[in-house]
């Protein structure tokens, strides 16, 4: 089923949208709308009520906009847009390290409050001693919003700003041509994924036929690296205990039933309706989270929506056959029997570690030429399957890629040291044994802050 998704924003996001969408996802056809900041109202608000009419779900590319069309616009889709996180504050500063060579402790910003900016820094322990922060109050309903923040800025730099950042593209070119150091900051390649396949699910379910069950079949089974360690049973029985309790409090806040199948399996019943609305249309799913990070199980989640129990639980079976074929923390959702939606991964929790991990995946991307788009997926890969070996055609599977096309990318990543080949499957039983890939994507955690304040200058 083609999606058609509308996109608002920069023309410069509006590219990188486009470029995304065609390497994420099959059945999607773009649809684009300039949106400039300091444009009529009137007229961009007709341009998007146009717009809508020919697409099934509409996606902002900042806040701003939404909100300011949102005022003078009903919208008739699934609307949606990408925020910018406390994550991101932190990849814009490590750039402006990087760019502009260093080690800013002033700072003027348009997106962040000061309490908000102090608290990401600390998160990576740079203290509030160490910052000057400098805000520029921003209202995208002002006439002449861009010259009036722009001017922010530069009162801002005079008074000793040593690096300015910004999410309006235009403003950091004009800061920028005036020798200003300068960052737009702007959200990870993963939120906007995130907000087209929340844009997508919601339109499914907008247009399904009244379905207000839900029954979410559970099964647990060790991560991979328990799973050939010796077993002690007390500790089995605590760990499964730690589990059922977790998928209890999770039936309880949705007002359902939790009946046990057996040690490995569960069935959770509830209103379809209370269901999505807890998870954000099934967007972050806290039970996978909850089990994925306090116990030493990966859980299988088959959710599957009707109008009677015996139509859910068959969803549900059909959704869990659709698990067996993707390894670590993963669910599936059947809306109906022909609309199956996943895999669909745990949501992070962990902004900070987010933040030095683009970081350094951005660099990687610099030394190979390949994708930071296409790293993220590798890297999230190694954090789902708790396992850094894989085969090309795991690689393949994972990138929804040739095994052409990936042979290419190992090769880049061997010769920069980012890969070692550590053997052959010798378990196949037809054609050659393939290779077996590590991926050499460690991060430390105090990266962003030796780079900033330390002595461990990157140049």
């Amino acid at each position: 089923m083609l999606f058609k998704l509308g996109v608002v924003g920069h023309k410069d996001t509006l590219k990188m949208v486009t470029d995304l969408v065609n390497e994420y996802f099959d059945q999607v056809k773009v649809y684009t709308e300039e949106f400039g900041n300091d444009e009529v109202i009137a007229d961009a608000v007709q341009r998007i009520r146009d717009l809508q009419t020919r697409c099934d779900g509409l996606l902002y590319s900042r806040r701003e906009p939404y909100l300011l069309i949102s005022e003078h616009l009903h919208h008739t889709i699934p609307v949606s847009y990408v925020d910018i996180h406390q994550s991101h504050l932190l990849i814009s500063l490590l750039e402006g390290v990087i760019r502009y060579k260093i080690r800013p402790t002033k700072l003027s910003m348009d997106t962040f409050d000061r309490t908000s900016a102090l608290e990401a820094f600390s998160t990576v322990g740079i203290p509030e001693s160490e910052l000057t922060i400098y805000t520029v109050a921003k209202d995208p309903a002002q006439e002449d919003v861009v010259n009036a923040t722009l001017a922010g800025h530069l009162k801002n730099y005079a008074l000793g700003a040593e690096l300015c950042i910004t999410n309006i593209t235009d403003i950091c070119r004009s800061l920028t041509s005036r020798g200003i150091p300068c960052v737009v900051i702007n959200p990870s390649v993963r939120s906007f994924v995130h907000e087209i396949r929340n844009l997508m699910l919601r339109y499914q379910l907008k247009n399904q036929s009244a379905s207000p069950l839900a029954i979410l079949h559970v099964k647990l089974q060790y991560k991979e690296k328990y799973r050939f360690q010796e077993k002690m049973p007390i500790r089995e029985v605590e760990e499964l205990s730690n589990a059922e309790k977790l998928i209890t409090i999770f039936a309880e806040k949705l007002d359902g039933a939790m009946y046990c199948l057996s040690r490995w399996e569960y069935l959770v019943i509830c209103s379809g309706t209370l269901l999505q609305d807890a998870t954000e249309q099934f967007g972050d799913i806290s039970l996978m989270r909850n089990i994925n990070l306090t116990t030493v199980f990966d859980v299988s989640l088959g959710i599957g929506c009707g109008r009677t129990i015996q139509e859910a639980e068959h969803n549900a079976m059909l959704a869990t056959n659709h698990t067996l074929a993707h390894r670590g923390t993963n669910a599936f959702v059947a809306l109906e029997p022909d609309q199956i939606i996943g895999p669909l991964r745990p949501k992070s929790e962990h902004f900070t570690a987010e933040s030095t991990t683009d970081a350094k995946l951005t660099e990687i991307a610099n030394d190979t030429g390949i994708s930071t788009s296409v790293l993220h997926a590798l890297y999230q890969a190694t954090l789902t399957y708790n396992s850094y070996l894989f085969t090309t055609a795991e690689l393949a599977e994972i990138l929804e890629a040739s095994t052409r096309t990936v042979n290419r990318m190992l090769e880049r990543l061997l010769d920069h040291n980012y890969a070692i080949i550590e053997g052959k499957n010798l378990s196949q039983t037809r054609g050659r044994p393939a290779r077996v890939i590590r991926l050499m994507f460690r991060f430390v955690s105090g990266f962003l802050y030796g780079v900033l304040l330390g002595n461990n200058m990157p140049w």
